[in-house]
């Protein structure tokens, strides 16, 4: 309860606001004009919160503190729900006093400068798509089939500061040149293919991707979460995986001044002629859109696209599959671990660096579309699948075999 008071004498009348437990402690007040008196019921606001919580019995129960604290009836009285979350092991520490909340969000606030000052860098220039190339063509407004559902509502709608430590954004600054190194990496372990060679039939077109596939193992073998599982589950990971990831990873390649998918400067462009005539104008518009969307994000913040990446390594069966066919993880629990923390880093990313609203947004974002190119890849696949011959299968390279799944 809370009362204005008075005070009946001095030069000068101020309005004092007391909050109080006990309507009978204002009857005192209004009587009493000792000063001693005063300080034994008013008590400074500094010191621990809930060591002032105690002294002052600022919640009162009305039925002597043996209220029966349920789903239904938490809200009737917070004196025995909080006496409840307390005999049920709460910590008193955990009442954050107003200094400490202030205290936190300055460091929230300094933490995101500092994440945005590291990634300004990569939004510097504006984002404009190449009018004179085939994926431009693909990139038109045309409507499709393919459902981008929005997951907000799977989120919570308070917003809830998460705090980005130093570590967590010191780990993203390393992947981000784990990414980079990928290149130099794969070319010391040896390529199956010149990538400075251009890929004119078909077959070599399939072949050529070996150079994308070895160089994002590359990246992979850099993450010390990856290396850490087991042999075998990191190889039915990158089987059942690694394809469909090739195409979210050109989103990182693409040039939007040329219009054309270069990973390294000693590249030659990645042929494109063979995509329509093999997957026809309806799969290209399809695939073209979300692509898009991947690029967008990438031009936006490379970083969210370089974490997910590892999280979608790290899913079990994302390729659309019959499931019957895949194997079983001999640790699974590691990679559910592994995936978990990198799926928490990338939220915590998005939202000190980005904001809540706009962190729920590219979550959003990153779920729907990397569900509709599950589905556009699958259909890819069994394009290809439908076009090889068994003697253009034996001049695949052993890894895009591996890759399409023939065994």
């Amino acid at each position: 309860m809370s009362s204005n008071i008075w005070p009946r004498t001095g030069p000068k009348r101020q309005r004092i606001m007391v909050i109080i437990g006990d309507d009978s402690i204002i009857d005192q007040i209004e009587n009493n004009n000792s000063v001693s008196f005063l300080k034994q019921i008013i008590l400074p606001s500094d010191g621990n919160s809930s060591e002032r919580f105690d002294k002052q019995n600022t919640l009162p129960c009305k039925n002597k503190g043996d209220c029966q604290i349920t789903l239904e009836t938490r809200r009737n009285c917070v004196a025995c729900r909080l006496a409840k979350c307390f005999n049920s092991g709460m910590q008193r520490d955990r009442l954050s006093t107003d200094e400490q909340k202030a205290s936190k969000h300055r460091q929230i606030e300094e933490n995101r400068s500092l994440a945005l000052n590291s990634n300004s860098q990569t939004n510097e220039q504006d984002f404009q798509l190449s009018s004179s190339t085939f994926l431009d063509d693909l990139f038109t407004s045309i409507d499709t089939n393919i459902l981008l559902t929005d997951f907000t509502y799977l989120l919570s709608p308070q917003p809830q500061q998460t705090l980005l430590s130093p570590e967590d954004l010191q780990r993203v600054e390393t992947i981000s040149v784990f990414y980079q190194k990928r290149i130099e990496f794969a070319a010391r372990d040896g390529l199956p293919w010149d990538p400075s060679v251009h890929a004119n039939t078909f077959l070599q077109v399939l072949n050529s991707q070996s150079v994308a596939v070895m160089r994002l193992l590359s990246f992979f073998k850099q993450i010390p979460e990856f290396i850490q599982l087991n042999v075998d589950d990191k190889v039915t990971l990158v089987k059942y995986n690694l394809t469909t990831i090739l195409g979210i990873n050109c989103a990182l390649s693409y040039n939007t001044e040329t219009g054309q998918i270069i990973e390294s400067t000693s590249d030659v462009p990645v042929n494109m002629q063979f995509f329509p005539v093999l997957h026809g104008y309806k799969m290209c518009m399809q695939s073209g859109k979300i692509f898009r969307s991947f690029l967008h994000i990438a031009k936006y913040d490379r970083k969210i696209i370089e974490l997910i990446l590892i999280i979608l390594i790290l899913t079990k069966g994302f390729s659309i599959i019959n499931h019957s066919d895949e194997q079983i993880f001999n640790d699974e629990m590691s990679i559910y671990r592994a995936q978990n923390y990198y799926t928490e880093l990338l939220w915590k990313y998005m939202e000190t660096t980005h904001g809540y609203k706009k962190a729920i947004d590219l979550f959003s974002q990153l779920i729907g579309h990397a569900i509709s190119w599950q589905i556009i890849h699958e259909e890819m696949r069994n394009d290809i699948m439908r076009t090889l011959s068994p003697e253009d299968i034996n001049e695949l390279l052993p890894i895009v075999k591996s890759l399409l799944r023939i065994s």
